[in-house]
């Protein structure tokens, strides 16, 4: 996958910018801190996932004085097939997201039809943050890997969304009434559950061999790296809900379920969360990205665009190019403010100022 072309209306602070990549290899951008350089990262990965990997709001990605950020670009697969995804974020209105000027049936698959993997220095709370962030991370990788992903994980949403709201409303009072819309919401969550942790499950037992060997191919050392999924809940989780509904309704919350469980990662044992040194957790947090870049490409078949945002400010040199010999992209585009591995050889140099790109930065 390849990133032909970019085009930017009113989205943080480029008024008006036109990005031509166009080739394979690496593209470098280069610019002092605050000039828009991850800004251009972020609207790139914004047409993969309809998100901000910086965890912005739409609101702060509208240009400052505009009603609408626009967000247009080319892509080009792997079997020379174009596609062009369009983005419309408006302060005061419906927004549009558009696949070859149609409209998607289900957004959350245009991950399975641009897919980018995003590189930054806020990786590290994926492995040393709460566990959200590890459930938020295996269930991007589900909905790019396999078909039914996104569509289960949204059915799980969905669910747990109009439960909680049920169990908000009851006053704690389990009444007839209660107890047959739980029983309804309780029978749906524990089909669409079962189904999207035996996902997750999969997904970990395919991904842990390729962090095994990320991590020791980064790190440079012989240590090993394992996960393990751990669910919320024992047994049936169908007959657990039932038996947590007053429970529930008193704390007026869903107690157990999907978005309770947790991922462990290990260090030779240990638990790096709260045992590993801020270096081993960055190391696991890029082997984690590495990983499932690697896993990603060997299954579909595809190479997700690389996005590197300013990663080798907080790497030494040999783990900057370690990650670099360890991921294969077709299309590389990396922001950084001077510093360039030596191992890397850019087919391009852009240079960005003020939310314009510029010859040099003199």
């Amino acid at each position: 996958m390849i990133l032909k072309w970019l085009e930017l209306h009113n989205f943080r602070n480029y008024t008006k910018l036109l990005f031509e990549p166009k080739s394979a290899g690496a593209v470098i951008v280069i610019g002092n801190n605050g000039q828009g350089k991850t800004s251009l990262l972020e609207a790139i990965d914004y047409l993969s996932t309809k998100k901000s990997f910086r965890g912005a709001t739409k609101e702060s990605m509208i240009g400052y004085e505009s009603d609408e950020a626009v967000i247009r670009a080319s892509f080009e697969s792997s079997h020379q097939r174009e596609i062009l995804v369009e983005a419309s974020m408006v302060r005061n209105g419906r927004d549009r997201f558009l696949v070859n000027k149609q409209q998607l049936s289900r957004v959350s698959d245009i991950n399975k039809v641009t897919p980018v993997t995003v590189f930054a220095a806020q990786d590290i709370e994926v492995v040393r943050g709460a566990p959200q962030l590890r459930r938020d991370f295996l269930d991007q990788c589900v909905a790019m890997l396999f078909p039914r992903g996104s569509s289960i994980i949204s059915s799980v949403e969905k669910v747990l969304r109009q439960r909680g709201v049920l169990l908000k409303q009851t006053g704690g009072i389990l009444t007839a009434e209660v107890a047959s819309t739980l029983e309804v919401w309780d029978q749906q969550l524990s089909f669409y559950a079962s189904k999207l942790v035996e996902l997750r499950k999969e997904l970990v037992e395919l991904m842990t061999p390729y962090v095994f060997e990320a991590y020791r191919v980064v790190s440079g050392k012989d240590e090993t790296v394992s996960l393990a999924y751990k669910c919320s809940w024992d047994g049936d989780l169908y007959s657990e809900l039932v038996s947590h509904r007053r429970e529930d309704l008193r704390r007026q919350t869903n107690s157990i379920g999907p978005h309770r469980d947790e991922v462990e990662i290990d260090l030779d044992g240990h638990p790096i969360r709260h045992n590993g040194s801020q270096g081993e957790q960055r190391t696991a947090a890029y082997a984690l990205k590495i990983a499932f870049h690697s896993l990603y490409r060997d299954r579909i078949g595809e190479d997700p665009i690389l996005l590197l945002d300013d990663v080798f400010s907080e790497l030494d040199e040999s783990r900057g190019e370690a990650i670099l010999k360890s991921v294969s992209a077709t299309q590389t585009i990396l922001t950084t403010t001077g510093n360039i591995p030596g191992i890397l050889e850019p087919t391009m140099k852009m240079y960005v100022k003020e939310g314009r790109l510029v010859d040099s930065l003199g």
